[in-house]
Formats: C-alpha cells, structure tokens, sequence
C-alpha cells in the first residue's frame, strides 16, 4: 500500500525506496496479490499490495478508472476506444492498447 509522507503528491512503495507522481502512473495491472505499475517513461515495477488498495488511493487523485476487472488506467493518456472484432480497446498515447469490458463500455456511456 502506498505509504504517507508529508509530500502529498507522491505515491510511496518499497519502505519509501521508490517514490512517483500519480501523473506518472499510466495504468495498473492486477497481478494476484501484487499490482504492477505501467509509467510513462517506459518502466514498470510490482509493488506489493493488491490493486483494490491502491484503485482507493489513486480515485483521491482523480483521472483514473477500471476499464476492466484487472486494469486501472489514467484517463490523461487515454486517446481514444476503438472496436475490433472481439470487442473494444482503449487506445494510450503511449501506445499501449487495453482491453475494455462490455460492462466498463456501458459505464463510460461510449458507443
């Protein structure tokens, strides 16, 4: 679970070894009891906690949402959904492509 500090702007991991900005954060994924984090300049990590602890801290934040079961993705690079035959995936300005369940389409009100 990320930890408290007095800079409120970070997100803490790892007994206060890695620090990030929420920013930073592109998506999660759930990993069974982990959670690995997908950044921005390319990197990832596992962090220890399940991705429903830190789905709490992040929501704070703002600009993320579940685009699926095991996904929470920064609406800040999202660049748009696309269908396909099996269904949607949200296309990221980082180039990544996540799928989207039919239930998450519905919420997000997207044709």
């Amino acid at each position: 679970m990320p930890q408290k500090d007095t800079n409120s702007e970070l997100l803490w991991f790892n007994h206060k070894k890695i620090s990030i900005k929420p920013e930073e954060v592109v998506y999660l994924k759930s990993c069974d009891n982990y959670t690995r984090f997908y950044l921005s300049d390319g990197k990832s990590f596992l962090a220890s906690s399940t991705m429903k602890s830190y789905e709490k801290e992040l929501h704070k934040r703002g600009y993320f949402t579940r685009l699926h079961r095991g996904t929470l993705v920064n609406l800040r690079y999202l660049t748009g959904i696309e269908r396909t035959k099996d269904g949607h995936v949200a296309c990221l300005s980082t180039g990544q492509r996540i799928d989207v369940s039919r239930r998450k389409m519905r919420i997000l009100d997207l044709p």
